[in-house]
């Protein structure tokens, strides 16, 4: 479907995708109602499903020949049984507030139900792997991970969500992460409503949140997040699951230590168990999240040590349960890289290639792109702020929540400093790669803090006499028009070139047969035309190459590629003089042509796609 409704309804498969991606999140949600039990902080159930689903994947993948599918099926009839155990002892599924949350997104939900893959990212690592986790039906090994993503080594706590909604689905559902990422942001804005609610001391009342303060924690936790990037949240990118587990790990840490200041040491033990599980989804998300689970546990811990109110014997009780989950499946998934996949991960360089004289530069970068986010750096400055006065001295639960985010913060900083020394090559590391996206892990945990500092400084600030009821209507009009506004925005994946790529590299794969090589020729492009040609050719036939801009565009290098590689066909999507010169024929402009080889150094046009 074309124009401006085709952002919200494009095919009938997205009611698949859609529906497919609520199923597991229901079946999450029930397993960790069960595992957990009664005494648990609901906006985070979901969490402790996937901390059971990840491990038993993970270990069964790593020791035993028990086929993906398996398990799949086995964790579906348990997750039937804990639903219906957790309903037959009168608890709710969900948190309080989850339908009418769901509600008031309804249109970014429905618009975001009808997107498909188009980054970079998506395309060469996060659906190629889960695409062969549906193929091989158990972990990739050195003998086959060539045809997984570029990251293949990276644990795959994250590519079995998009495995188990594909495999509900009947194929691989390419928004699987997307609609997950939506899902996982509305809990965390749960997480912001009761943390409104605890700062306004009303926590415990009867009353439950209204759809005003419903919609206002769906926009803390999406529009009014600082770090909330469409091109981030709106993909199979890891970073929104990684922001939402530390952002979740931090407020339970933070409920804990509060815990341990009543004297309540079996609340406390619990919640310590329900971080442990929070943490151990972490870890197995991506390579680096191992260091944020040593930030956030290490940052509780130092918050818990400065609290006089603490006792040191009762903090070091709650350690075991805080680590010991992460630290095992993290054993288990290094104990499969040293057994069966080894590479494809980022190493530290040796010493003497590390970045040591460009720390000032380095530095001065970090702060040029801190300068252009200034809603994320003032937010997390006042928290540094506040954490420092903690330090000297614990006054409020804020104070120990303020040193929790600045302590992390300032820990994940400094870590990234270290990374662009230590592991980045020189230009990645001079123009900081990735920097900002990276920070966006810590936007939960922001907005966290800003939450219940929100909620504070309303009681204290704000007359007993205005009703805050005045301005429901506010937030409420805002999480349901801002969809509809910025639909053309948010539906990214429509904008060229992708869709044009994309559809080259699917009408390729139907021309192009096992054996035949091919090489993919873009000397104006940046290489995302043979990335998404990667990933739609799938198993049809092998990519030998390609170049882009910033490879050599010399006759010598044309005539290796035309006349001596041996490939069978050659897909042009830009060209040069020296391109035309070299081929000795006409090619069309503004279009990507797929041209076929006699084998005695002529070639043929075989496809023609115009640009729209």
């Amino acid at each position: 479907m074309d124009g401006y409704l085709g952002n919200f309804f494009e095919y009938t498969g997205q009611i698949v995708s859609l529906g497919s991606a609520v199923a597991v999140w229901l079946a999450l949600t029930a397993l960790g109602a069960v595992v957990v039990g009664r005494h648990r902080i609901r906006e985070a159930t979901v969490l402790y499903g996937w901390a059971v689903v990840s491990f038993a994947f993970t270990t069964l993948g790593v020791f035993t020949p028990v086929p993906f599918t398996y398990v799949a099926v086995g964790f579906a009839g348990l997750a039937v049984v804990a639903g219906v155990v957790t309903v037959r002892r009168g608890e709710a599924l969900l948190p309080e507030g989850s339908l009418r949350i769901a509600l008031l997104a309804a249109p970014l939900l429905v618009l975001v139900s009808a997107m498909v893959a188009s980054q970079w990212d998506e395309f060469s690592d996060w659906l190629i792997s889960p695409r062969l986790l549906l193929t091989l039906d158990t972990f990739p090994d050195d003998s086959n991970k060539h045809l997984s993503g570029t990251l293949a080594a990276y644990p795959y706590g994250w590519h079995y969500v998009t495995y188990l909604v594909s495999r509900l689905a009947g194929r691989l559902v390419e928004n699987a992460g997307a609609l997950v990422n939506v899902f996982l942001l509305l809990t965390f804005g749960l997480v912001a409503v009761r943390l409104i609610r605890e700062g306004l001391s009303r926590e415990d009342e009867a009353t439950k949140p209204g759809w005003g303060l419903l919609a206002l924690g769906a926009l803390l936790a999406t529009l009014l997040n600082p770090t909330f990037h469409q091109k981030i949240v709106l993909t199979s990118y890891a970073d929104t699951s990684t922001a939402v587990c530390i952002g979740v790990g931090g407020v339970l840490g933070w409920r804990m230590l509060d815990a341990l200041a009543r004297g309540k040491l079996g609340e406390a033990n619990r919640l310590a168990l329900q971080i442990g599980l929070v943490m151990l989804v972490l870890v197995n998300l991506k390579q680096a999240t191992v260091v944020l689970f040593v930030l956030v546990v290490g940052a509780v811990l130092l918050a818990g040590l400065r609290d006089p109110a603490i006792r040191i014997r009762d903090l070091a009780k709650t350690v075991p349960a805080l680590i010991l989950p992460a630290i095992v499946i993290y054993g288990v998934w290094r104990y499969h890289l040293t057994t069966a996949l080894s590479g494809a991960e980022l190493t530290v360089r040796p010493f003497d290639q590390w970045n040591i004289d460009l720390i000032p530069q380095i530095l001065w970068k970090m702060l040029v792109v801190f300068s252009k986010k200034g809603a994320y750096l003032a937010l997390m400055v006042v928290a540094v702020g506040f954490a420092v006065r903690a330090m000297i001295r614990i006054r409020t639960p804020l104070d120990r929540l303020a040193i929790i985010v600045g302590a992390v913060f300032i820990g994940y900083n400094a870590f990234l400093l270290f990374a662009y020394v230590s592991a980045f090559g020189q230009a990645d590391a001079l123009r900081v790669a990735s920097f900002w996206r990276y920070n966006m892990h810590l936007g939960a945990l922001g907005v966290a803090f800003a939450a219940y500092g929100l909620g504070m400084l309303w009681k204290d600030r704000v007359p007993k006499r205005f009703k805050e009821k005045r301005l429901a209507w506010l937030p409420v009009a805002l999480i349901l028009i801002a969809p509809l506004v910025f639909a053309h925005k948010l539906r990214f994946d429509r904008h060229p070139p992708v869709p044009h790529f994309r559809a080259v590299g699917a009408g390729v794969a139907e021309i192009i047969k096992p054996g035949d090589k091919l090489f993919v020729l873009d000397p104006k492009g940046s290489g995302e035309s043979a990335v998404i040609t990667r990933y739609e050719m799938a198993t049809t036939a092998a990519l030998k190459g390609y170049i882009g801009a910033f490879h050599q565009h010399s006759l010598a290098t044309f005539r290796t590629i035309f006349h001596e590689r041996g490939f069978s066909h050659i897909l042009v999507h830009s060209w040069t003089p020296e391109v035309i010169q070299v081929l000795g024929m006409e090619l069309k402009d503004h279009a990507s042509t797929l041209l076929k080889s006699d084998g005695k150094g002529s070639w043929t046009v075989q496809g023609t796609w115009n640009r729209p």
